[in-house]
């Protein structure tokens, strides 16, 4: 076999990629006019599309154009051949670059708005009937160009280009032919080879100068220390007829990248572009309305200087052959090919002493290096290139080699000296450690199950992973995998643990894909997470993608970082999927996404096999939304973001599967809760149309949000802070929940501040002591003392045998009373903590519910089925025994102790009984409609707050002197157990585990004193 030569030749500049294909063909193909009309248009970013029969002429031919363009830079969708299925992308809207064979060029002609290049008859198309039925006729390609409205290139400098091609000799049969012909094939293809490079060299040079002269004025209305560019000045100072082209291009993304260049004039193209400019203008860019001659002989003169000098002076002059090793059989590994040209390499580096020659072979050879699994000795190589000052080092690849290496690897090149004393390593290591999301699609071998497991394997290994701690949501998610089929003998199927691992390694992977994504982060709100983002689609706005967080839907284009919000979620009116119809596609599925704003146009975007995940997706979070901000529940929407992550995952890791896509959807559709709450498959967790207008919900708080299950609300502590002293806490609301945590949170902002995890059981009850302390009573019978600074237990009070039911401050503030369900009532001393105690005279288990400081240092200590009013050494003064209607003894579960009055509700239907302490008489009684039994009576202001084991709050009215409810809500699903005052403007409920939720309410407290107000100014205004 005889020996392979392949020649890469170098760049003309660094920064530049190498152009391997003849230019001198573009002007076999098209002429001089045609370019420059070409050219126009991609400055302009229209739509384009090159079309030819022959499809191996279409990369080299916009290549070619790319080459002419510099210095500006196509950085928008290109894609040089596309395939006969997906011609629906020339559809899409935006700044778009595609090839394809000319048998489309019909159906091209019917798409608005996109340039047709076509290459075999050498003519620019435009997407209009009339220029469909010219470019029918083969032999009619006159004026195409009269229907694109193609601006015309400044004429001086377009003569000055024509000059300059004159002189370059582009064939080079003919510039040959009159020369020896060459001894060897490979002396032939090196001179063909050294022809095509000179010849590329010279048309570069010549077309960069042709921006140089268009542009050379841009410079004086740049001013580069405040990055300005004045438009209008500059068009005005242009020649009439040349505006047309300057308007067209100065608005455009090109240009604004070629104007920060001329800022940074440390670009790879800046020198040599202020090199050009003093000759350029003392030439021909100035010599507008001169006669031709003139013109000529000033063209001649800047030609030579500045063409020959400047620009060629980035043009090697030298040209080194590096041979590759020969293949030398199949028997050879493709280890020993890499290992013999690392050696090589190593050799030219030493015989070479040319600085750009052994900068390019470090460069190869770290890349084998890496390529043939010596990562260190690449990485030890790409420092040795650094170290050179050469730009050729390529800091992303060497960031992503640091992010895939091993452990052990990493602590052997963190030995090694040159990793130690160069501080780019350093860099690059922490920048790997921020952004490490290379190996998350790894799948944990102790997490992920290798054999099937059942519902309670599975919650473990989705809480152990992080995909979810809710037992409803993992239980949702474990029917969806197992479709909800049974064995023969009846039971739940089990998941399978492929179908996990395919789920899992989903997850990952679009969580992935969201931390890729960095144009677009700063453009969202510092809490805003990134839930899901699409692949390249076509929508209203161009090519790009979309992104969807809690909170909006925009689109961003990641090459040139433009982003645009298209919706926020709140303003969403409807979604709906449709086929979107194409030229190319009868069927190309979308969605349509109407908003509430008026005057807004719906959205569209073409997400084709994904329609129907996105449109899952969305509408979830969509639903989570509408219901958090009518719930007040900021955790509603996390957890319809939760919700969304794991439908999505699903219906992606199924998306290839042979079971029916049908099936597919119907088993996501428990897994999108909201979704199905908005539409009303299940019972909407709180119905708010009963809500009356005297009190609001402001917000609401789950405490359980990290659990695995909801806990009941036990007990609420308010502690107001100073707002005088900013050196003091904050208010903060203190939660006791059934699952033996205490949780703090900060009213300001209804944060959780920390949780108290040494609290062994379950708390009942909370009171301030002091204020540096809160006493915590027990399910147990100890009471914590608790400091408020800290959160810590400073100390455990023993002496109650069962659940410390209630306490309450003397009057004095130094002593706490505590009262449990044995009747053993205790009161400690604050300071020393020193304790008396005695037991009610009752032998009934279970009594004491609650225990009340009444005048002169007497007790109200409740029973199941009376009061009692005793000293404080446990003699009974009094007894309130309650009865139902039917006359028989009633079961109390809440009581309120006011000055003049005593509030008794009934734990097993809905009746409140008040008796008045100073003629120990029934007073009243009250009867709540639909209740089926009082869990708590709460006093603040002139309202009492009533809850009730049906989730109904009750506010009563006792500003009068009589006791009337006022309004009522169904603040939770479940038991309302505990109630307080959150300052004098705000209530705060909190409900058993079903719910597991605290509402805050706000009370219209200044309602009153308006309606006074406005009464006073009736009275006063005549």
């Amino acid at each position: 076999m005889g020996m392979l030569h392949i020649d890469v030749r170098a760049p003309l500049s660094v920064g530049r990629l190498p152009i391997d294909v003849h230019l001198g063909n573009l002007f076999f193909l098209f002429s001089v006019e045609k370019i420059l009309d070409i050219l126009t248009c991609l400055l302009m970013q229209q739509n384009m599309v090159f079309v030819s029969a022959d499809i191996s002429l279409l990369a080299p031919t916009i290549e070619s154009f790319m080459a002419l363009i510099y210095p500006f830079t196509w950085r928008y969708v290109y894609v040089p051949l596309v395939p006969s299925s997906c011609l629906d992308l020339l559809e899409a809207p935006g700044t778009n670059l595609y090839g394809c064979h000319n048998s489309s060029l019909k159906k091209i002609s019917k798409i608005p708005g996109i340039v047709a290049v076509d290459i075999d008859t050498g003519n620019i198309l435009s997407a209009t009937d009339e220029c469909h039925n010219r470019a029918s006729l083969p032999n009619d390609h006159s004026n195409d160009d009269e229907f694109l409205e193609i601006p015309k290139m400044p004429t001086d400098a377009v003569y000055i280009l024509k000059q300059e091609l004159r002189k370059i000799a582009m064939n080079y049969e003919l510039e040959r032919g009159h020369l020896l012909t060459p001894l060897s094939l490979s002396e032939a293809r090196s001179q063909r080879a050294d022809f095509h490079h000179n010849c590329n060299s010279q048309i570069v040079a010549a077309f960069f100068q042709l921006w140089v002269h268009i542009f050379c004025e841009v410079t004086d209305f740049l001013k580069a220390e405040k990055k300005h560019f004045n438009r209008e000045q500059f068009l005005e100072s242009q020649a009439k007829n040349e505006r047309s082209f300057y308007s067209k291009v100065l608005h455009t993304d090109m240009f604004r990248q070629f104007l920060n260049g001329l800022i940074n004039k440390d670009a790879d193209w800046g020198q040599s572009f202020f090199r050009l400019l003093p000759k350029v203008s003392s030439s021909g860019r100035l010599c507008t309305g001169i006669p031709a001659n003139r013109l000529s002989k000033a063209i001649t003169k800047s030609s030579s200087g500045c063409l020959n000098q400047n620009i060629a002076d980035d043009i090697p002059q030298k040209t080194t052959t590096f041979l590759l090793p020969a293949i030398l059989g199949v028997k050879h590994q493709q280890v020993h090919f890499y290992q013999r040209c690392i050696e090589e390499l190593g050799n030219t580096v030493k015989a070479d002493s040319s600085s750009s020659m052994q900068a390019t072979c470090l460069y190869m050879k770290a890349l084998l290096q890496i390529a043939n699994g010596n990562t260190i000795e690449g990485l030890e190589t790409l420092n040795e290139l650094h170290v050179t000052g050469s730009k050729l080092c390529p800091l992303t690849l060497a960031q992503k080699v640091l992010e895939s290496i091993s452990d052990k690897e990493r602590q052997k090149l963190e030995k090694m000296d040159f990793f130690k004393h160069n501080s780019m390593w350093r860099n690059l290591g922490t920048d790997s450690k921020t952004f490490q999301y290379s190996n998350t699609s790894t799948v944990s071998i102790d997490s992920v199950p290798k054999r099937p497991v059942d519902l309670e394997a599975f919650a473990k290994h989705v809480e152990q992973l992080d995909i979810a701690v809710d037992s409803e949501v993992i239980s949702r998610l474990f029917h969806a995998l197992t479709f909800n089929k049974e064995t023969d003998d009846g039971e739940q199927m089990k998941v399978m643990p492929d179908v996990f691992k395919r789920f899992y390694d989903v997850w990952n992977k679009q969580e992935s894909d969201c931390q890729q994504v960095s144009a677009c982060i700063d453009k969202l709100d510092w809490n805003e997470c990134l839930l899901k983002v699409s692949a390249l689609v076509k929508t209203d706005y161009g090519m790009g993608h979309i992104g969807l967080t809690q909170k909006r839907l925009f689109y961003f284009e990641d090459t040139t970082g433009e982003y645009r919000e298209i919706i926020q979620l709140r303003d969403i009116d409807n979604v709906e999927k449709f086929n979107w119809l194409s030229v190319f596609s009868p069927r190309n599925p979308a969605l349509r996404i109407y908003s509430k704003v008026k005057g807004a146009k719906p959205f569209r975007v073409a997400l084709k096999r994904d329609c129907d995940i996105w449109s899952a997706v969305i509408k979830e979070v969509w639903s989570g939304r509408l219901i958090s901000v009518q719930e007040k529940d900021i955790h509603l929407l996390q957890q319809a973001a939760r919700n969304a992550l794991i439908a999505d995952a699903f219906l992606t890791s199924f998306q290839d599967s042979k079971l029916s896509w049908t099936e597919v959807m119907a088993a996501a559709t428990n897994l999108c809760y909201f979704t199905n709450l908005m539409h009303g498959a299940f019972e909407v967790i709180l119905s708010m149309d009963d809500i009356s207008s005297s009190f609001t919900l402001a917000h609401r708080i789950n405490p359980s949000a990290t659990e695995s299950e909801r806990a009941t609300v036990e007990a609420l502590l308010y502690i107001a802070g100073s707002a005088a002293n900013e050196d003091s806490q904050s208010s903060k609301l203190w939660v006791s929940l059934g699952s033996n945590k205490v949780v703090v949170y900060d009213v300001a902002t209804w944060l959780c501040e920390s949780r108290l995890i040494s609290v062994e059981s379950r708390v009942y009850c909370f009171l301030q002591a002091d204020d540096k302390t809160i006493w915590a009573g027990t399910r147990d019978g100890l009471i914590y003392v608790i400091d408020m600074e800290t959160v810590t237990s400073e100390r455990q009070l023993h002496g109650h045998n069962d659940t410390v039911s209630g306490m309450c401050l003397s009057q004095d503030s130094r002593r706490v009373y505590s009262g449990s369900l044995d009747g053993h009532v205790f009161y400690r001393d604050i300071a020393t903590f020193e304790s008396t105690d005695f037991k009610i005279g009752t032998e009934k288990k279970s009594d004491l519910i609650g225990i009340w400081l009444n005048a002169k240092e007497t007790l109200w200590c409740g029973l199941k089925d009376s009061i009692l009013l005793i000293t404080d050494t446990g003699v009974v003064l009094k007894t309130l025994e309650l009865y139902d209607v039917w006359g028989k003894p009633g079961i109390i579960e809440s009581i309120l102790i006011q000055q003049d009055r005593i509030w008794a509700g009934f734990s097993n239907f809905g009746e409140i009984v008040i008796w008045n302490t100073q003629s120990w008489t029934e007073q009243s009684r009250l009867t709540l409609d639909g209740c089926t039994g009082i869990t708590n009576i709460f006093a603040t202001n002139n309202k009492v707050c009533v809850g009730t084991r049906c989730g109904m709050l009750n506010i009563i009215d006792i500003s009068s002197g009589s006791a009337e409810v006022s309004s009522h809500c169904i603040a939770h699903h479940d038991i309302i157990r505990s109630i307080c005052s959150i300052g004098d403007k705000y209530i705060a409920t909190g409900s058993a585990s079903r719910d597991g939720r605290i509402a805050i309410w706000r009370l219209p407290l200044q309602r009153t004193i308006l309606e006074a107000e406005d009464a006073i100014q009736q009275i006063v205004v005549p």
